[in-house]
């Protein structure tokens, strides 16, 4: 019998099918010893329709990349010392922009705000930067403005989001062994104001920040060998908002929100995610996917709670595990080396919502997630079909055949 990952549909509620493309961006391979580019970076696109993966741009001649976000058909991509704008669906770079030192991003209001940070390739210190936080016009990536060791970060920064409609930062200093610092900075577009919150002796080194609940969440790695979740609000700390989980170290740091109030944290060497509670920031003692590989990177469905998590060997190969909202694996979709960023795009099914909840009028027939008539027996293994009645009501199917 064949099916493919298109099974995993079955359990997704048909109200979120509008998000059925997962983007990938896989870091490829860089020989750092000999300055190879092994495998260069490159951006695809796993549809969860057809169980496919497709590469839609290759990075060539660049060593690494570090972060994705994606807005209306575009993918903003942050690349070694390089931001681009690709064309999701020709794989065209539309703009592209050096920036130094560039990590991570984040969209707020037709501005793309850029963290900063990072080693000099010559002399293996930390790169000498005058700004840690710049932001780009989302539209042509033209230059907008930052701020300086004087306005704003004094340390590299690397986390980045959006809460409020401020940009929060994670200041860590972690292109610094030894030297790690652990701040929380939060800048006002509207006011230009800038202000940071010591996380403590606790929470330094803070590298992934997550809206949840109400505040943000800082997962720190410490000195590499412990980890912390600290509870930020609007740049203020709460009491007992950091618990320190002794003796681990969160590894390369994938997380993701879970049903908005909580958070998934992979542990290094631990199989399954730890689970922190988004009003508190502290562990609820659950385990997430207790039998999943180790995540390279987390991305959990809003509506579903489906996980979909990268996972790689660094040299090879990697690959994007599906695990449904009780755990159990449900299918893998391979894809390049190192899928360092999951992110979640919207699709044309978008009509599809609309028809299932009665908004919209089908004539009765049979259907594929993209709206397209099918002939049934035509249809292929695995493939998911909406069949409609002269009612207008909706059925689904999961084609399975026999060899």
């Amino acid at each position: 019998m064949k099916t493919t990952l298109s099974l995993l549909l079955a359990c997704m509620s048909m109200s979120v099918l509008g998000q059925s493309q997962l983007f990938v961006l896989n870091e490829g391979r860089f020989d750092w010893n000999n300055g190879v580019i092994e495998e260069a970076p490159s951006l695809g696109v796993i549809d969860l329709a057809t169980s496919s993966y497709a590469q839609i741009a290759s990075f060539d001649s660049i060593a690494f990349a570090t972060d994705l976000e994606v807005l209306g058909g575009h993918g903003y991509v942050c690349l070694e010392n390089t931001v681009m704008k690709v064309d999701l669906t020709t794989g065209e770079i539309l703009h592209e922009v050096v920036l130094e030192g560039a990590q991570e991003l984040a969209l707020l209001d037709g501005m793309l705000y850029v963290t900063r940070g990072g080693l000099d390739p010559v002399t293996w210190g930390p790169l000498d930067l005058e700004s840690h936080l710049a932001w780009l016009n989302a539209d042509d990536l033209s230059f907008e403005g930052e701020l300086t060791l004087e306005t704003g970060p004094q340390f590299a920064c690397q986390a980045i989001c959006i809460h409020n409609s401020l940009v929060v930062v994670g200041v860590n200093n972690g292109w610094v062994w030894g030297g790690e610092v652990g701040l929380v900075g939060t800048y006002d577009p509207a006011s230009g104001l800038y202000t940071e919150v010591d996380l403590g002796e606790a929470g330094k080194n803070p590298v992934a920040l997550h809206d949840v609940d109400g505040a943000v969440l800082s997962v720190n790695n410490g000195d590499w060998s412990s980890t912390s979740v600290s509870r930020v609000v609007a740049g203020e700390t709460l009491e007992a908002s950091t618990e320190v989980l002794a003796d681990v170290a969160a590894g390369c740091n994938a997380s993701a929100v879970v049903s908005a109030n909580r958070l998934a944290l992979q542990i290094d060497q631990e199989a399954g995610l730890r689970v922190v509670d988004g009003a508190t920031g502290l562990g609820t003692g659950e385990t997430l996917n207790p039998n999943a590989s180790s995540a390279y990177s987390l991305v959990i469905h809003p509506t579903s709670e489906m996980t979909f998590s990268g996972v790689t060997d660094f040299v090879t190969e990697g690959h994007v595990e599906i695990h449904d909202d009780l755990g159990n694996l449900v299918g893998s979709v391979q894809v390049s080396i190192a899928p360092g960023t999951l992110v979640w795009g919207e699709t044309a099914t978008d009509n599809l919502n609309e028809v299932i909840h009665g908004k919209l009028a089908w004539p009765a027939g049979t259907y594929d997630l993209q709206g397209r008539s099918v002939v049934p027996h035509q249809a292929t293994a695995g493939q998911v079909l909406l069949h409609v009645d002269s009612r207008g009501a909706v059925t689904k199917e999961v084609v399975v055949r026999m060899d």
